[in-house]
């Protein structure tokens, strides 16, 4: 008989037998169909698992219950009479007997065990592992009767997109400072590849979608969906722009300054920092890590405005070197930045709770109680300057808005009211 538990059976045996509705030796015999039943449905049930080496565990199960059941079906009658002897209780001489085929099925394999192992790994083979990064390892097909089987499947795959992402801005920084044309190229090609993952994971999650889900897993299938798309973009940014500012800088033979090199390898490893920190809240729903994640965007914005400040202050000391790769290092910068924003784009998948509403407020006095603190710099006093200056006279309409100070109204044209505005926080 063919059940999931052998245990379930047992104890409906147990039942039977002592009520001495079946023999002692018909008890016995159910007892080695149930042994034998709970083996074949794994085989079975495996079945659709595209690689064979899924299935040495169930078939080596199967031979082994098989082995058993051959090796005491002649006995029966014999083994009945013994039974009988040892504890005349019909209800627990099914279960007396359930342990004791059990116990001697496993010392009689223990032995012969390693060889047995071989045997099955010659005849299933695992599936060579592509050396194409950009295929699959974990989309099992086979998963996709049980919904909550292949979602994890599905964010296996993406741990695994995640870690080329990771790779990908790890090397990044190498390429940018080594000047390093096959680091670029194989960046460049492990985008392919990301991309290449990309598309398969958001396939492989929307036909999950097509059955009917449970509300939990529906929103951990947009979560996969949400985060894929994230990455890909993280992704695209380090192609599209890192590497093509490193291609510049090789071409025009360009160098940082120490100083600027410096300030981009630390930001550029806190933004590498928290990607795998996002990575690890996407995978374990650590609300913690997503709130950290979250403090950590309101600091990488104020590290950013500090490197910026730094460098600019650089080329008013006429720096060649910060002259010659202004522009570079500031669009570094604002990349880097960019893809920081792609791990809290809407609400980081896995996080639990509202856990937005408790971390930002904190996060942002923490800033405003920094800014308090820090000497005001060259633009800080400029932005002080203006906003202090003696009350303008009115000024006739060029496209401006209307600004209030404390002591009156007036009309700025663009040029001051961009300031006034970056005076006010903006920009």
């Amino acid at each position: 008989m063919a059940a999931h538990s052998s245990i379930a059976v047992v104890l409906l045996v147990m039942s039977l037998s002592y009520s001495h509705f079946v023999t002692p030796v018909a008890m016995l015999a159910l007892i080695v169909g149930a042994n034998l039943g709970s083996a074949i449905n794994p085989v079975f049930e495996g079945g659709g698992m595209a690689d064979p080496a899924s299935r040495r565990l169930p078939i080596g199960n199967l031979i082994n219950r098989l082995f058993g059941c051959c090796l005491v079906l002649p006995f029966l009658p014999q083994l009945a009479e013994l039974i009988t002897r040892l504890d005349p209780n019909p209800a627990r001489q099914a279960a007396d007997f359930h342990t004791l085929f059990n116990v001697v099925l496993a010392l009689l394999f223990i032995g012969p065990l390693g060889p047995f192992a071989r045997l099955l790994e010659r005849f299933m083979p695992a599936h060579a592992k592509s050396a194409n990064p950009g295929t699959p390892l974990y989309l099992d097909q086979g998963a996709m009767q049980t919904p909550s089987v292949a979602l994890t499947c599905a964010a296996r795959e993406l741990l695994h997109m995640g870690d080329i992402v990771e790779s990908m801005l790890r090397q990044s920084m190498t390429a940018l400072l080594t000047d390093d044309r096959k680091l670029v190229a194989q960046i460049e090609r492990m985008d392919n590849a990301v991309d290449k993952l990309h598309e398969a994971i958001k396939l492989y999650v929307t036909q999950i979608t097509r059955e009917s889900l449970d509300e939990q897993d529906g929103r951990r299938a947009m979560e996969i969906i949400a985060f894929d798309i994230n990455l890909e973009h993280v992704g695209d940014i380090i192609d599209k722009n890192l590497m093509e500012l490193a291609s510049k800088k090789i071409k025009n033979k360009l160098k940082f300054s120490s100083e600027g090199a410096a300030e981009l390898v630390a930001f550029h490893r806190r933004v590498a920092d928290n990607l795998k920190l996002a990575l690890g809240a996407f995978i374990s729903g650590d609300a913690k890590i997503a709130r950290q994640l979250l403090e950590e965007k309101v600091a990488i914005r104020e590290a950013e405005r500090e490197a910026s400040e730094k460098h600019i202050a650089r080329l008013r000391e006429g720096r060649l070197e910060s002259i010659e790769t202004s522009s570079l290092h500031l669009d570094i910068l604002r990349d880097l930045k960019r893809i920081h924003s792609q791990h809290l784009l809407g609400r980081l998948p896995g996080a639990r709770g509202d856990w937005r509403t408790a971390a930002e407020p904190a996060a942002r006095a923490r800033s405003r109680s920094r800014d308090r603190r820090r000497p005001a710099g060259p633009g800080a006093r400029r932005r002080a300057a203006l906003t202090s200056a003696t009350p303008l006279p009115n000024l006739p309409p060029q496209g401006g808005r209307e600004s209030h100070c404390a002591t009156c109204t007036i009309s700025l044209p663009p040029p001051l009211r961009a300031l006034a505005g970056e005076g006010r926080g903006g920009g």
